[in-house]
């Protein structure tokens, strides 16, 4: 039993959820700069590893 239990399209929302949350970053009024900043950089981060993952995922495996 092979089954993935998350997906492309699972890994691509996620990706769009942390794209969410650094455009939205500037309404958590309460959050220092820097904690915005870091937030922004790490975000974007995971959300660029998460759009490569998820592209690897629909790639044909190599022998």
């Amino acid at each position: 039993m092979n089954e993935q239990i998350l997906g492309a399209n699972d890994i691509e929302y996620i990706a769009d959820m942390l794209r969410a949350v650094v455009w939205a970053k500037d309404d958590l009024l309460q959050v220092s700069d820097e904690t915005l900043t870091d937030l922004e950089s790490s975000l974007s981060t995971a959300e660029a590893a998460l759009r490569r993952a998820a592209m690897e995922m629909r790639e044909p495996r190599s022998a």
